[in-house]
């Protein structure tokens, strides 16, 4: 009976240790526990309150907010000694060895109280089955499916290949000399599309020329997206408008290809892949038209900066142009087509590719004419102090955009076009977004006949709203006229003074000659003794005798014939 006692009596103070965590002395115990227990468990109590302190006090300074979290942990740790105690059979040895024991414990919970404190508790992820990698097996002989590229490659060569660029520039940049120079024909027709100087339309237009390309057996059918009166006007304000406009428009009709009920396998690719938009060599970095144009079709189109004419400028100056316009770039965060570091090229191929990519944006230089030069034909332009060739990258960077344009990022950019640009048109579409994010109509969960009561309550509101602005432009517009007839009519008013005053000046002008005519009739009369009737009559007199005398003499000419 003593034995038990003496057993329960300590599992009540390991359990009111536990109770009271860190903030209850270890003293307390002692005093609580029954009169004159044995010596043995007496100086097992003063070992375990002068080992405790020490946990007790980093509790309170360090984790004062997760005390309770601490105590938790404690207490698991700690009553697992009464349960893995040896039997009671010896009295000493338990004592003993059971206090120590504890002391390490909490410390290490606390770690782990301070871990999970720094990293809230996040839900377990669901087991998911985990796929194996196939194993890889040699053949014993010729199959047949390594022969897929070809079949892949004959079929997209015989069905022909889709690309859309679009050029967009202030007009006498050279946009069309340059199609021409990366083609090496004249894509432009002279007829169709007449320099800027011949041209007469000055707003902004957007024009599709469709030539069908062929090289080495492989067909292109390529589009050229002109937009003539880009930056031509005194207010460029919204200019860029009807670019946007043709751009979703293009990505609107191959949503609706693809939506199809009864659609086609592929439909025609309309979508504009790339836009080559120029600078004008000012040397003085990019133009507020520039930045805002290149910040609203950022996400929507691939846009590839172009310096258009640098033969203007020296070497010097187009590095600096260039570094002033990516640092223009970079600050106003414009979005242009980044090309791939890396197109499966190694070696010498990639440090090239690095290097042309260095060159962004291009300086380049365009020209349609072919120069003979030392037994070789060269395309450049040819100047007084020499000739710059448009195929030498010590001239200009025209050679680095077809490169990366035409012949290494070409499928790159319909890719970026199909996977990221007509992606996000497609969810702000289905989403009911407009261009510039905001919801078209927001979506909720009203009876249907109440929705269509709102929506006509709306309708009606808006047709009101319409009606209101209609008779305020009608009203505006009747003043407009009324006043430009009441100004009408002064000026007729004024006319009509002006002209009959300067008839009446005729008419006095008019009397004063006829008396001042009068007048001098009169004087000549007094002094010649003759009237006007008198001078009248005797000239009749004179020429009736000169008439008379003229047929005798014809009379007698007669007789004398015969």
């Amino acid at each position: 009976m003593q034995r038990s006692a003496l057993q329960s009596k300590r599992e009540l103070f390991f359990k009111s240790d536990t109770v009271s965590g860190g903030g209850v002395s270890a003293s307390v115990p002692p005093s609580a526990a029954p009169p004159a227990p044995p010596s043995t468990l007496k100086d097992a109590l003063s070992k375990r309150s002068a080992t405790l302190p020490e946990p007790q006090e980093t509790n309170h300074v360090e984790a004062n907010g997760i005390a309770t979290k601490h105590s938790n942990s404690v207490s698991v740790d700690v009553s697992k000694p009464p349960s893995t105690a040896p039997p009671p059979t010896p009295a000493p040895p338990v004592p003993i060895s059971a206090p120590p024991a504890p002391v390490p414990t909490p410390l290490r919970s606390t770690e782990n109280i301070m871990k999970k404190a720094e990293h809230p508790p996040v839900a377990p992820k669901p087991d998911l089955p985990k796929i194996e990698k196939p194993k890889t097996k040699e053949l014993d002989g010729y199959v047949g499916f390594a022969n897929l590229p070809n079949q892949v490659y004959r079929k997209a060569v015989k069905k022909g290949f889709e690309f859309t660029l679009m050029v967009v520039g202030e007009s006498g940049l050279g946009k069309s000399t340059l199609i021409n120079s990366l083609f090496l024909t004249e894509v432009y027709d002279k007829d169709k599309h007449p320099g800027p100087s011949l041209r007469v339309k000055k707003t902004v237009g957007v024009e599709t020329s469709v030539v069908l390309l062929k090289e080495n057996g492989v067909n292109l059918t390529l589009t050229i997206v002109d937009t003539p009166g880009f930056g031509d006007a005194v207010d460029n304000s919204n200019c860029w408008q009807p670019i946007i406009d043709f751009v979703e428009s293009k990505y609107e009709e191959f949503l609706n290809a693809e939506s199809r009920v009864a659609r086609k396998a592929a439909p025609p690719d309309t979508r504009v892949h790339c836009c080559l938009y120029f600078i004008a060599p000012s040397g003085h970095g990019l133009k507020p038209l520039d930045v805002e144009f290149m910040q609203r079709l950022g996400d929507k189109v691939n846009i590839i900066p172009v310096i258009a004419k640098a033969d203007t400028m020296t070497p010097e100056e187009c590095k600096d142009f260039k570094e002033q316009i990516m640092k223009e770039i970079g600050q106003h965060k414009i979005k242009i087509y980044d090309f791939p570091e890396s197109t499966g090229e190694e070696g010498d191929g990639a440090d090239v590719t690095k290097s042309l990519r260095a060159r962004v944006p291009f300086a380049v230089v365009g020209a349609n004419t072919v120069i003979e030069q030392d037994g070789r034909r060269i395309r450049g332009r040819k100047y007084p102090w020499g000739i710059a060739e448009v195929e030498n990258l010590e001239h200009c960077d025209f050679l680095a955009l077809r490169n990366m344009v035409i012949r290494t990022h070409l499928q790159d950019l319909k890719d970026v076009t199909s996977s990221v640009h007509y992606e996000n048109y497609r969810c702000r579409k289905l989403a009911g977004l407009s261009h510039d994010g905001k919801p078209h109509r927001t979506n909720s969960n009203k009876n249907p006949l109440a929705q269509m009561e709102e929506e006509k309550r709306e309708h009606d509101l808006k047709m009101e709203k319409m009606e209101s602005e209609m008779e305020q432009i009608f009203q505006t517009k009747v003043r407009d006229k009324r006043a430009k007839l009441k100004e009408s009519e002064a000026e007729l008013a004024r006319r009509h003074e002006a002209t009959r005053r300067a008839l009446e000046a005729q008419a006095r002008e008019l009397d004063e000659r006829q008396r001042a005519l009068n007048a001098e009739r009169a004087a000549w009369e007094r002094d010649t003794g003759l009237s006007l009737d008198d001078l009248r009559r005797r000239s009749l007199e004179a020429n009736s005798k000169e008439t008379v005398d003229g047929k005798e003499k014809k009379d007698k000419k007669k007789k004398g014939l015969f």
